[in-house]
């Protein structure tokens, strides 16, 4: 059995105090490092890994939305926090990490926390006990659910796809209109439309994903164009561009 590891600080003698630490160990193979949160998310997404030794205070984001970003992205390795800090142990543990441990790293403490590991790997515990992330989030191969996360305010909201309105991109990722709210998140139209996988979603314009059942009323524009009112967020004026408005016209036959 061979686990794959990323480590994550952006201090290079934590990484490789790590590194060394980890040696001792012939079921782990160190497949890469990252020194910033952007880096880390990069490399969880080029390497898989089984798990991710991660720092909490980074120079570009905390471990926490290091964490979050990386479960956006589709993928769920165990979460070890390693840091300086222990005042972040509760948090930590909400997100149900498989472990916490401090530095300066001890051989002792971190043979616990690798074993922990193997055991559950050996054991195929993934759904017991010390959990993945995804799975605290509520995430299980159910095809008939198909939910989608979000994070807002500390909290993560699980939405169907028939509950979203609309989808509107923004500078860094998009924002998603549903029943239960706004949300903000990193992926992109093109990542919605692909999770959500609905005939019901039509792309009305480069920037807008709309749920044609959430649709109240087609508004006549210029130039052949429309502007859509939608159930529950009447107030805003989602647009349709010309070309997609022919679309639009076949599907409702106007």
């Amino acid at each position: 059995m061979e686990l794959t590891v990323l480590l994550v600080d952006d201090e290079s003698p934590a990484r490789d105090e790590l590194r060394y630490l980890l040696e001792a160990y012939p079921e782990i193979n160190v497949v890469g490092e990252a020194s910033s949160g952007q880096e880390a998310i990069d490399k969880v997404i080029e390497f898989n890994p089984d798990v991710v030794f991660l720092d909490i205070k980074l120079w570009d984001m905390d471990g926490f939305e290091v964490a979050r970003r990386i479960f956006e992205k589709g993928r769920t390795p165990f979460i070890i926090f390693a840091t300086a800090y222990d005042e972040y142990a509760v948090k930590a543990f909400e997100i149900n990490a498989v472990d916490y441990i401090l530095k300066p790293f001890s051989a002792g403490r971190l043979e616990k926390t690798v074993q922990k590991i193997i055991d559950i790997f050996k054991n195929q515990r993934k759904r017991e006990g010390v959990l993945r992330i995804s799975e605290y989030l509520g995430i299980r191969e159910k095809p008939s659910c198909n939910k989608l996360s979000f994070w807002k305010n500390e909290r993560i909201y699980l939405v169907c796809p028939e509950d979203i309105c609309y989808c509107v991109a923004v500078e860094k990722g998009s924002i998603v209109k549903a029943r239960q709210g706004e949300f903000n998140t990193t992926s992109t139209l093109s990542e919605l439309e692909e999770k959500i996988n609905s005939p019901s979603f039509f792309r009305t314009h480069k920037s807008y994903l709309v749920n044609l059942d959430r649709v109240k009323e087609i508004i006549p524009w210029f130039n052949g164009t429309f502007i859509l009112s939608i159930q529950g967020y009447e107030k805003d004026e989602v647009p349709v561009s010309r070309r997609q408005a022919k679309v639009l016209r076949r599907l409702f036959d106007i």
